[in-house]
């Protein structure tokens, strides 16, 4: 199937199409202006087979009940997915399914963990794992990563001590990690394996940006990497951010434990089905597996571009210094050198006409520094034009 909408550099419009990002900012941010640049979708359209896939289903004109995804093809789609985007083998009676990969943690959660008990992820974190957790009446344990050089790595012996003290029970990975763009290597990846398993603590690993690896970096699932524990990890993937279908709520996790299923699968029930997928969601994905891999291709080189020329606009302009992400598309950016708060920080932001976000979102305190995430998928006209007015800020903030 020819690919025609690869031009990344269109200026799509976004207002008034329901956008939590565009739409939804008017209630973020104060400045009617804004170029939100915050949560973590794309300003691309999807692929054009996966637009075309949308297009017949909605053609049928009735929109009932999807079926569930294991009673079609979608297991060994996926698996055959997995197979040639990761090397890694699985078998499809194994997937799970859930509206999301936040929702398919909060099953998790709440089906593998009782109240109280202390669950350990890594800061700064993605913050919607704070929220799974302490809305299940879980207590979080934040489990700092060490900045060094501009780079993220763990702190194994506080890991330790913290599983430890804490009597840990369950550990959210984010491999690859939001926001610092880190791709953990195979060692790490062993190193954490095996101290969760000296402690028997089960692993959520969140990948769902395992798609979007930059040029030169290599992911690898840590249950493919260290299958002596795969039977207390639980891999959870979407097409959402690869292919840009989050509004399509659709994820899949992947166990070789069958107690785990079991248990989660009660857990949904219980919850009212949140398992069942819409009905553009099994197409879409069937589309984005098959027919896409050019255009995902083409996606990553224009990330790495972005990325790259946004670094050295804010480098060479102004003190602050981006993590050099090795994946996804949003940028991590140290403005620690700034003496002003986090709230006088945002409140420039606005009045600058930037949507961003910062230490709060991501579990740290002014303590660890000052920091903002910035999405860099969209076009570079925006991109260009968010970025200078980020720089004018960051200017005018170091003068006061």
């Amino acid at each position: 199937m020819e690919v025609i909408n690869m031009n990344f550099d269109q200026v799509n419009q976004r207002y008034g199409t329901y956008s939590m990002k565009w739409d939804g900012a008017q209630n973020v941010y104060h400045n009617p202006d804004v170029i939100p640049m915050w949560i973590a979708d794309m300003d691309f359209q999807s692929p054009q087979p996966v637009i075309d896939a949308i297009k017949k289903q909605a053609a049928t004109g009735i929109y009932g009940y999807t079926t569930e995804p294991n009673m079609t093809a979608i297991p060994q789609i996926i698996a055959t997915w997995l197979q040639q985007q990761n090397h890694w083998t699985i078998n499809p009676d194994n997937l799970g399914y859930s509206a999301g990969v936040v929702n398919g943690l909060g099953l998790a959660i709440r089906a593998l963990t009782q109240k109280g008990d202390a669950i350990i992820t890594q800061t700064p974190l993605y913050g919607h794992f704070k929220i799974a957790v302490e809305n299940s009446k879980r207590q979080l344990i934040s489990n700092p990563l060490i900045k060094k050089d501009g780079a993220y790595s763990f702190d194994w012996d506080n890991l330790e001590k913290q599983i430890s003290d804490n009597q840990v029970k369950m550990v959210i990975l984010c491999n690859p990690h939001n926001p610092t763009g880190r791709v953990w290597t195979n060692e790490e990846l062993k190193r954490f394996a095996q101290i969760c398993q000296q402690h028997q603590v089960i692993i959520l690993s969140d990948d769902i940006h395992s798609d979007l690896i930059l040029p030169g970096n290599t992911y690898q699932p840590l249950a493919k990497i260290y299958p002596e524990y795969q039977d207390h990890i639980i891999t959870f993937k979407s097409p959402s951010k690869t292919f840009n279908l989050a509004g399509l709520q659709f994820a899949y996790y992947y166990t070789t434990n069958p107690d785990y299923q079991k248990q989660m699968q009660s857990a949904a029930a219980y919850a009212s089905n949140p398992d069942l997928p819409t009905a553009f969601a099994l197409p879409a994905l069937t589309a984005a597996y098959q027919d896409s891999q050019d255009w995902l291709h083409e996606l990553l080189a224009y990330l790495a571009d972005n990325l790259q020329w946004l670094t050295e606009e804010i480098e060479t302009q102004t003190p602050a210094q981006v993590t050099r992400s090795q994946a996804t598309y949003l940028s991590w950016i140290d403005v620690s050198y700034l003496r002003c708060s986090e709230d006088e920080l945002l409140t420039a932001l606005d009045a600058g006409g930037i949507g961003v976000q910062t230490n709060r979102e991501f579990g740290l305190d002014e303590q660890a520094g000052l920091f903002i995430r910035l999405n860099f998928a969209t076009p570079r006209e925006l991109l260009e034009t968010g970025v200078i007015r980020l720089i004018k800020v960051l200017q005018q903030l170091e003068k006061d």
